[in-house]
């Protein structure tokens, strides 16, 4: 094995989740790709270097200063639905169920990994909210949701309690996704039918 290919595989296999056979499968059909496309491919992956643009509202990725949900007239920005990933984000979108805007925390609550509430983007929903409230009209706060729909694992569940005690005095309603996720998924490899069963039965 050349040396090049080796080191190429040596780094494609640091992605998680990716292993050294499928690193190896991975680097092999690159080489199958045209000079220019690879060009292509490596100036795209210098440019995550430079960092990527987060929408200011929600932290989800944006080439402008709001992303595209956040600015699209047609979603209920009442409806706050929390989210610890992009990729969960992501996942409730393709049901096509979902209408309201989002909150990316950035992940989820966990000690051991030095992910505390401070190191997430927790401070920002709370002043999204507050912002929300102080500009509503009287009967708005009732009407104002906040979905929290983070993990059902350790970690998501920490972080949703977390959240729960945290907005409770705000008086808003605050709901969490309901059945159709088993204890220990994650919503980024959930099917679209059960984040459609866990959306129509959050409480």
């Amino acid at each position: 094995m050349s040396n090049k290919f080796k080191k190429a595989v040596e780094y494609i296999a640091k992605l998680q989740g990716i292993g050294p056979r499928q690193a190896t499968r991975i680097t092999l059909a690159v080489l199958n790709w045209p000079k220019e496309e690879i060009t292509r491919f490596s100036q795209a992956v210098f440019d995550l270097s430079e960092g990527v643009n987060l929408c200011r509202e929600c932290f989800n990725f944006s080439e402008e200063s709001k992303c595209r949900l956040c600015s699209d007239p047609k979603r209920e920005p009442a409806k706050i639905c929390v989210v610890e990933k992009i990729t969960d984000l992501e996942a409730i979108e393709k049901t096509g169920l979902y209408r309201g805007v989002y909150h990316v925390l950035g992940g989820a609550i966990n000690p051991l990994e030095g992910s505390l509430p401070q190191s997430l983007k927790i401070k920002e929903l709370e002043n999204r909210i507050k912002n929300r409230l102080a500009t509503a009209t009287n009967g708005s706060k009732e009407e104002l949701e906040v979905i929290i729909a983070t993990n059902p694992q350790t970690y998501g569940e920490t972080t949703a309690l977390y959240l729960e005690e945290l907005l409770k005095p705000t008086g808003i309603k605050i709901t969490r996704l309901a059945k159709g996720l088993a204890s220990g998924s994650t919503l980024e490899y959930a099917d679209s039918a059960t984040l459609h069963h866990a959306f129509k039965n959050r409480r």
